[in-house]
């Protein structure tokens, strides 16, 4: 499943030397609310900053990659 939404944050951290991130973003359909997950640096753009739109791809309700969204 893909939901559009915005990005509001990043903390990147290296763990035996593998960049990860926890991100911070909210949906399109509720923007007041600020979800958070983490991800390795391969699963989320490259030049990634908070404000830009996204498209949050989901399986089983757990957050799989991060995507621009354009438009």
């Amino acid at each position: 499943m893909e939901v559009a939404g915005t990005l509001e944050g990043l903390q990147p951290y290296e763990i035996h030397g593998t960049q990860y991130f926890r991100v911070f973003y909210s949906h399109a359909d509720d923007p007041d609310q600020i979800l958070e997950c983490r991800l390795p640096g391969d699963a989320i753009f490259a030049g990634a900053k908070p404000g830009q739109p996204v498209t949050i791809t989901y399986l089983l309700k757990t957050v799989m990659a991060i995507a621009l969204r354009s438009g």
